[in-house]
């Protein structure tokens, strides 16, 4: 499986294009070490929207779902750093997902990442309801698949205040050789993943970095 754990964290933002030299620095030199030294996290990896504006994307993958709201992880977002602070409260339309890993499909990591982020019309399970969505695994350039389904309670940005919709919203990923293939993928799904839910957005991400707690542990 690509995915080792139950865990997943998904967020995403866009930055002021003044700030997104330093905001990368942050996050590849800092932010993304600091998530993954954290006991329970297995691995993150980042992403970067094809398109303008550019968007980011980062995904984290935990050995269970408690790690995300366990006291390590919880004091890590009561003790953010300085540098974090600064970022943090600059991003731009940001989305947080706390959610369970519930199905996921082929044993591959692709270049390129179809996300699709749907808003439950009803029943938020997304299997079996979405099941016919695996078989985009027998498209060319088609890697693997996995389906998130949120934590309501917990998936909110850190700045978010009360009136943020989008808590219950879940997401398919689906890993590919190609940006190419990921945006077809995105054309094609278009009316399957309807019949769970509204299609809030789906977009193409290209591969920017990852880092794994073993080699972490081992430097």
């Amino acid at each position: 499986m690509v995915f080792a754990g139950e865990g997943i964290l998904i967020s995403s933002m866009e930055v002021r294009p003044d700030e997104e030299a330093d905001f990368n620095e942050w996050f590849d030199r800092e932010h993304l070490a600091e998530r993954v030294a954290i006991p329970g996290f297995l691995e993150a990896r980042r992403y970067e929207s094809v398109g303008v504006p550019t968007r980011y994307l980062q995904i984290y993958n935990t050995t269970r779902f408690d790690v995300l709201n366990g006291a390590p992880y919880r004091a890590a977002l009561a003790n953010q750093t300085e540098w974090s602070d600064h970022h943090i409260s600059r991003f731009i339309a940001p989305t947080r997902v706390v959610g369970r890993l519930v199905h996921s499909a082929g044993v591959a990591r692709g270049v390129a990442v179809a996300l699709m982020r749907l808003r439950p019309s009803g029943d938020p399970a997304m299997m079996p309801a979405l099941a016919g969505v695996l078989e985009v695994l027998d498209q060319p350039g088609t890697a693997s698949i996995h389906f998130v389904e949120a934590d309501a309670g917990l998936s909110r940005p850190v700045t978010a205040d009360s009136g943020y919709v989008g808590s219950e919203d879940c997401y398919v990923l689906i890993e590919c050789t190609s940006e190419a293939a990921a945006g077809k993928i995105i054309a094609r799904l278009g009316a399957p993943v309807e019949k769970y839910g509204e299609l809030i957005d789906g977009r193409v991400f290209r591969y920017r970095m990852d880092i794994g707690a073993s080699a972490l542990a081992a430097r």
